[in-house]
């Protein structure tokens, strides 16, 4: 039996307590993500770990369009950057994107300090925010806990796992999920959770993922049951993700008309095009330096 729990987001809360989360497992959207890249799998986990939180928090906090998330490392890996595009339509998916920048010729690719931004863009007319935190402990997961600490002051915990799966099919070579628990607001009414039983629940969460990808079979109701155990769980309906990039032709042709004419006199040298590549999806684009011109700004 194939696993239907795949590529998507669920998300529950407990009625009778101030809690909520978010859970996501992706193999797909990776597969997309990286094929075209040629990354190294230290690169392919950190950024996944990148991808999972932007798709946690992108849910949760409902976006009307986009939300970014860029982790700028001071060492070997000098950028992260990921996108979550919320579903244009009610069913639709959600769209994911991610990119990673780092130094090609050294051994050791690591991310120790540096800065971890969130950008939320909910569309025309509307003023992007954006919130900054440092790097913690080289840990993209304790970088995004703190963020939500200083931001909210609310308690949050991330659990990340990544598999690798040797010799698969079509080029799917990792799985992952996501878990996000987290305090509601101190408005709501409802009693807050201490801080043993909030451990207590840390702990069964990483109990109950540490090795749920292995299992080609998984029921997703019945995880979130054994680690809650509680009838007031609500579960909602799952948002399915997948690859999506917003890289469009007309708009880099845009981009290469702004340039002043003799620098893409040398960008086009002895070369009949002028190419230019997404760095997301790896799609390359060719424009003649004529077509260029003519909608060049004077």
């Amino acid at each position: 039996m194939k696993n239907k729990f795949v590529d998507s987001i669920l998300s529950f809360q407990i009625a009778n307590e101030n809690i909520r989360g978010r859970f996501a497992r992706v193999e797909k959207v990776i597969s997309d993500t990286v094929k075209n890249q040629n990354f190294p799998e230290e690169i392919c986990v950190i950024l996944i770990e990148a991808l999972l939180l932007t798709v946690l928090i992108g849910e949760m906090i409902k976006i009307r369009w986009r939300l970014s998330l860029q982790i700028r490392g001071n060492g070997s890996i000098k950028l992260l950057a990921t996108d979550y595009y919320a579903p244009k339509l009610a069913g639709k998916p959600a769209n994911i994107r991610a990119y990673a920048d780092y130094e090609k010729d050294v051994l050791d690719l690591s991310l120790n300090t540096g800065l971890f931004a969130i950008t939320i863009d909910q569309g025309k007319n509307m003023e992007p925010y954006q919130g900054i935190t440092p790097i913690v402990d080289g840990s993209l997961s304790k970088s995004a806990e703190n963020y939500f600490f200083q931001s909210e002051q609310i308690r949050t915990f991330f659990d990340l796992n990544i598999a690798k799966k040797h010799g698969a099919k079509n080029g799917r070579n990792w799985s992952a999920s996501g878990f996000m628990l987290q305090e509601l607001p101190g408005e709501h009414n409802n009693k807050f959770i201490d801080d043993n039983n909030w451990t207590i629940l840390k702990e069964k969460i990483i109990l109950q993922t540490k090795d749920h990808l292995k299992h080609e079979v998984f029921d997703q109701y019945r995880f979130l049951d054994n680690i809650f155990q509680t009838s007031n769980l609500t579960v909602f309906k799952e948002t399915k993700l997948k690859f999506g990039c917003s890289c469009k032709r007309k708009t880099l042709l845009y981009t290469l008309a702004k340039y002043p004419k003799d620098e893409l006199d040398e960008m086009v040298g002895n070369e009949e095009n002028i190419s230019a590549n997404c760095q997301f999806c790896g799609k390359k684009f060719y424009f003649s330096l004529k077509e260029i011109l003519d909608h060049h700004e004077d």
